[in-house]
């Protein structure tokens, strides 16, 4: 299987949604039918909105959500590694975000 995912995250709203804070070192939501299982490495690269910047980061499937979860869609959660990727992957998407993060309430997660 290929651990390679390229997300492009079209608005603020979106990331909003997406983004994992409660992840020790932030993790993105990625929606659609995976195979990945907990613990697997994945790579991702990252388009954010409103600028086009591209983040490479790798982390671990820490969250699955199955076709069956009733008012989140399917997909997989990935926890960024504790590495300078992961930092700086967190950084600028919570700077991206900023106050959104506390009106977290239509997350795609927890």
């Amino acid at each position: 299987m290929n651990n390679i995912i390229k997300v492009n995250i079209q608005s603020r709203q979106d990331l909003l949604k997406m983004y994992i804070q409660q992840f020790k070192s932030g993790g993105i939501f990625i929606s659609g039918n995976y195979g990945y299982q907990l613990g697997e490495e994945v790579f991702l690269i990252i388009t954010l909105p409103e600028g086009g910047e591209n983040i490479a980061v790798s982390g671990k499937v820490n969250w699955i959500s199955p076709n069956s979860a009733v008012g989140y869609p399917p997909g997989i959660g990935v926890h960024f590694n504790q590495d300078r990727a992961g930092s700086d992957a967190r950084s600028k998407i919570e700077i991206m975000l900023g106050g959104s993060l506390q009106n977290q309430a239509n997350s795609y997660t927890f």
